[in-house]
């Protein structure tokens, strides 16, 4: 037995933030949609800055950079031009010109990297590279929609009331209960522990489960690599000699 009473248990809550951290990795890794956001604006990229050749020039020696620190522009850092915080890693990114009403346009991952190219007035590709979303840059000032796989909410206070907390997943509760017990099974050499990791992987493979078969529903085809497609990802051909 153990208690939510820190004075007694001060583990319990480590515990159970350890676990909430695992369920949104494992379940983040079958794209669960309660850990995607989309449709996230970061609006006015400023041009690529060339150190050698100014603002809105041409350099095929810049990269700039959208990260948690600010935006670079091949000179500065804009400090106000943050990734979201609560970001993970990027899965699809479109484009747009600022102060415009245009449709964003899906901008694409190379394979090998960025491409050395001239800067032109859309940053066209983009590259999830040292925590940040790196682009060749623009010539004019542009407008990133981003979906991306999120961090959902932890719970450290010291005065947290356990029966009050939610955790923003849906049937989740056994699935944390176990993989806590496992935790406090493996800390006290429990010799119930292989069972609680059984239970607590079951648990997990259910939720996983549910995912899976709502992803039955649609209908997917295998992207060719090396062919643009309508949302901006890009396929292999793989041929046999």
């Amino acid at each position: 037995m153990f208690t939510d009473n820190p004075a007694i248990s001060p583990f319990t809550q480590p515990f159970l933030n350890s676990s909430i951290r695992e369920l949104y990795r494992e379940l983040r890794n079958v794209g669960q949609p309660a850990l995607i956001k989309d449709n996230i604006i970061i609006t006015g990229l400023t041009p690529v800055n060339s150190p050698t050749y100014g603002l809105a020039a041409a350099d095929p020696a810049v990269q700039v950079y959208l990260g948690v620190n600010g935006y670079f522009d091949g000179v500065t850092i804009n400090p106000d031009l943050l990734l979201p915080g609560d970001m993970v890693a990027p899965e699809r990114v479109w484009e747009r010109e600022t102060n415009s009403n245009n449709p964003f346009l899906p901008m694409t991952q190379p394979q090998f990297g960025l491409s050395s190219r001239f800067q032109t007035p859309a940053l066209g590709q983009w590259e999830w590279r040292n925590e940040a979303i790196w682009m060749c840059g623009s010539t004019q000032t542009r407008d990133l929609r981003l979906r991306y796989y999120c961090a959902l909410p932890q719970y450290f206070s010291s005065t947290l009331d356990f029966a009050a907390t939610c955790i923003p997943i849906i049937d989740c509760a056994d699935a944390v209960a176990y993989k806590t017990a496992v935790k406090y099974a493996t800390m006290l050499g429990s010799p119930g522990l292989a069972d609680l990791k059984t239970d607590a992987a079951e648990q997990m493979r259910q939720l996983k489960l549910t995912h899976v078969r709502r992803q039955q529903s649609i209908d997917f085809n295998r992207i060719v690599y090396g062919r643009a497609t309508t949302d901006g990802m890009q396929g292999v051909t793989i041929g046999w000699q």
